[in-house]
């Protein structure tokens, strides 16, 4: 049975949503992967910018998850779920230049929100 409070960020919090990130971010692949239809070897974000690109927001959308799902994917090293010892819970990535990346529990979950809207956007039209 669950004991902490409602209120206290803990560890599997942070985790919970980085793994809500990286699967929600499997999810946003497969549909962009069946809206392109075609089997190329050209990376699936790539080939979806390319198709997408006079909607600037959507460009930039995926480009801010792309960025966040690649530090968690390639760098994830640290979390800091006490927020009490100054500051939003978070997890930190190192960076190709390998700088630390800090990534908050609230972006996180803006990530995986941004995620999901993608993915219904492409599965709309796709319907269409």
């Amino acid at each position: 049975m669950d004991t902490d409070p409602p209120d206290k960020i803990v560890a599997r919090d942070l985790l919970a949503a980085v793994g809500e990130v990286m699967l929600r971010w499997g999810y946003l692949e497969t549909a962009m992967l069946k809206a392109l239809g075609d089997p190329s070897r050209k990376r699936i974000v790539q080939r979806w910018q390319e198709m997408a690109k006079p909607d600037v927001e959507v460009v930039e959308a995926i480009d801010a998850a792309t960025a966040v799902r690649h530090l968690l994917a390639h760098g994830l090293c640290e979390i800091q779920a006490q927020p009490g010892h100054g500051g939003e819970a978070e997890v930190v990535c190192r960076d190709p230049d390998d700088a630390l990346a800090p990534i908050t529990l609230g972006r996180l979950r803006e990530v995986a929100q941004s995620l999901d809207r993608l993915r219904l956007a492409i599965e709309a039209a796709n319907r269409a």
